[in-house]
């Protein structure tokens, strides 16, 4: 008898191969490597799968014979953040690729230079450029034998090089390590735009106007962020002070105390 869970579906392995399509070998792959979630076990020989199982197995279909995704980037865009993106959404980031900011990108303000110019022009060193590198902050390209790191890139090493000259020294413990805060909290807050932005305008406009949307609205969310940010460090300030504690007593924000 299949576990009893309010009125969804239950299938056994049989099931699910004949309703998705692919073999049994295949299935305990996706579920090995995380792409489809572990099935509801009952006992130690008896699993059962749900119409979620059959969804994610016949998507991972769709992106692979008509979107030609490679399974780690499928792996990438189902596994990110809560909330799944359906074919049609993802299909809309995939057409995306190469349009947005393609062309801010065609007529570059700064010529592209390689690590040692780099480092020569900006001040920058070249440790801090290639452990930026290695966290996916820049993003060389490869011109036969050379690395060439673009305008992004050389705006980034001046910020960087900014923020150590008004005190934000490596002396202090201001490693560029740092920005793996920065990085991680943009990827969430992209991955969760990205799911606002899919589900609003997939299907509505074509992907073009879609791709301008996203050019115009950018700088404009950027300068929003910059404001938030400089009040939210105004209102944490305040908040300490406000409810600052006898000695050795010490509020804990997150808890509100």
């Amino acid at each position: 008898m299949p576990p009893k869970k309010s009125n969804i579906k239950m299938m056994r392995m049989k099931e699910l191969t004949a309703a998705a399509g692919v073999p049994r070998g295949t299935i305990q792959f996706y579920i090995k490597e995380g792409l489809i979630p572990k099935p509801i076990k009952q006992s130690a020989n008896s699993a059962f799968y749900t119409e979620e199982h059959l969804n994610d197995i016949l998507l991972i279909k769709e992106l692979q014979s008509k979107r030609f995704l490679p399974l780690s980037v499928i792996k990438e865009v189902m596994m990110g953040g809560g909330g799944k993106l359906s074919v049609n959404e993802i299909s809309t980031l995939v057409e995306l690729d190469g349009k947005v900011f393609s062309n801010i990108e065609e007529i570059p303000e700064l010529k592209p230079l390689t690590a040692k110019q780099l480092s020569k022009q900006t001040g920058i060193s070249l440790e801090d450029i290639k452990i930026l590198e290695d966290m996916g902050i820049f993003t060389p390209i490869k011109k036969g034998t050379k690395k060439l790191y673009g305008e992004d890139d050389i705006r980034f090493a001046e910020c960087r090089v900014k923020a150590i000259q008004v005190g934000l020294t490596p002396g202090l413990g201001f490693h560029i390590g740092f920005a793996k805060i920065h990085k991680e909290f943009i990827r969430k807050l992209v991955d969760e735009e990205s799911k606002v932005f899919l589900r609003l305008l997939t299907g509505k406009l074509e992907i073009e106007k879609i791709a301008e949307i996203l050019e115009a609205v950018t700088p404009i969310i950027n300068t929003m962020l910059g404001i938030m940010h400089k009040k939210e460090i105004e209102n944490t300030i305040k908040w300490y002070v406000l409810n600052s504690k006898a000695e050795g007593e010490l509020p804990d924000r997150e808890k509100g105390e």
